[in-house]
């Protein structure tokens, strides 16, 4: 007897589904990320553009009469001062929506991601050993966790798999674990590196919260 074969996988509610990289400015400089994916010269775009850029997408699909998932990168989307203002303008309108999922680096501050948090579905912290702070990074994590509250929100850690820091590594999945806070490590495509060594020069202290 053959065994049966996956033709095809539906989404449980039918949504169109929307990657919106609102630019490729960084307050971090990853020696991993490609100079497409982060600068430290290109301009923000400000709350009016990217507000334009939304109706244009949005009148071209809104026949479809379907929710729409949209998933905001970088880029640091909170590095640009009008994302915050975006994401409320969203919210404040009647455009069908379904999630609003973020990635982000953790550099914001924790009012911040607070504020984030009630206004939208999804966050995804990003650690990068060569810029942050541990301890602050991970307490934002756990104050973000305490109020996305599965199964209607969630957050969730992308441990990037440095070559140089995976004694830390293990420290991040045991403190997550711990946490009951969901994580991944993520695999680094070394290919498109800006340099070849890290700077190194994060705060490695996770022993103190």
């Amino acid at each position: 007897m053959l065994e049966p074969k996956i033709i095809r996988v539906r989404p449980t509610t039918p949504m169109i589904s929307l990657t919106w990289m609102i630019g490729a400015r960084c307050n971090y400089d990853c020696m991993y990320c490609p100079t497409d994916l982060h600068d430290d010269t290109s301009t923000h775009p400000d709350l009016e553009k990217l507000q334009t850029a939304w109706q244009s997408f949005y009148h071209k699909s809104r026949k479809a009469g379907l929710p729409y998932k949209i998933s905001f990168t970088g880029g640091e989307v909170t590095a640009n001062k009008s994302f915050l203002p975006l994401i409320q303008y969203l919210r404040a309108g009647d455009f069908n929506l379904g999630q609003l999922l973020v990635t982000t680096n953790g550099s914001a501050s924790e009012k911040y991601y607070l504020n984030l948090a009630n206004l939208v579905d999804s966050i995804s912290f990003s650690t990068h050993s060569e810029f942050f702070n541990e301890t602050e990074f991970f307490s934002k994590v756990v104050a973000v966790n305490h109020v996305m509250i599965r199964p209607k929100k969630s957050v969730h850690v992308n441990i990037m798999d440095e070559s140089w820091n995976q004694d830390r590594i293990q420290i991040y999945k045991k403190f997550l674990s711990t946490n009951n806070i969901s994580h991944s490590v993520n695999k680094i495509d070394y290919s498109r590196q800006t340099r070849s060594y890290p700077l190194k020069q994060g705060t490695f202290n996770l022993d103190k919260i």
